[in-house]
């Protein structure tokens, strides 16, 4: 009797460490780098077939909304969100601040040199979106900065772009653009303090703002 009490609970405990929803694999959506064609597209032009990309990240099975949102079900609500970040964003900073949350995301790992996304990248913010668009009782504050080189008009100019960016993957991902808003602050805000014209990565960077939005 005792040995068979044991083993029930070691089988009770494998069942509580399970996800609370099944796990499925996401495709990577294509996107287009400007002058280039479409895996498709070369093999039918007969080139080379671009080379595969690395398995797409493990998504949640998501089945609807997380449901409506009261204000006294704010803190509930968010740390489901908060759980499903920190599960699916493994090694991206996920922080609390309040009822929010914020992801703190460098350039150099969303985007390669040309400018467009990376392959992370990309893979990064399609798993945020599905996020979001299950916890859709949220308002999203997608923020770019940059460090101190260049002008602050150029450093402005680009942390806009970016921003853009962004938002707009997330809003290709499914995401109402009604509930995402863009701002570039160029070279304010640095999360590390430099002199001018110093080239610091961790102060270009995106930061994706997510507020409770009860309705």
């Amino acid at each position: 009797m005792k040995k068979l009490a044991a083993l029930a609970v070691l089988v009770l405990a494998g069942c509580q460490a399970q996800p609370h929803y099944p796990i499925q694999t996401a495709p990577r959506p294509l996107a287009r780098v400007e002058g280039q064609p479409l895996p498709q597209e070369q093999q039918a032009q007969g080139a080379a077939p671009a080379p595969a990309e690395h398995a797409a990240r493990r998504l949640p099975n998501y089945a609807g909304t997380a449901g409506p949102l009261t204000r006294a079900g704010i803190g509930r609500y968010m740390d489901g969100m908060e759980n499903d970040l920190r599960r699916i964003l493994k090694g991206t900073p996920v922080a609390r601040p309040g009822d929010a949350l914020s992801l703190n995301l460098r350039n150099d790992m969303l985007f390669e040199k040309g400018g467009g996304f990376s392959d992370d990248g990309r893979d990064l913010l399609h798993a945020v979106a599905s996020v979001l668009r299950h916890y859709d009782r949220t308002a999203v504050q997608v923020n770019g900065y940059a460090d101190t080189r260049g002008t602050p008009d150029q450093s402005l100019r680009t942390s806009q772009k970016r921003a853009d960016a962004v938002a707009g993957a997330l809003r290709a991902g499914g995401v109402a653009g009604a509930r995402i808003q863009a701002t570039g602050f160029g070279q304010t805000h640095l999360k590390f303090a430099t002199g001018p014209d110093k080239a610091e990565p961790r102060n270009r960077r995106i930061e994706i703002k997510i507020l409770p939005h009860p309705g």
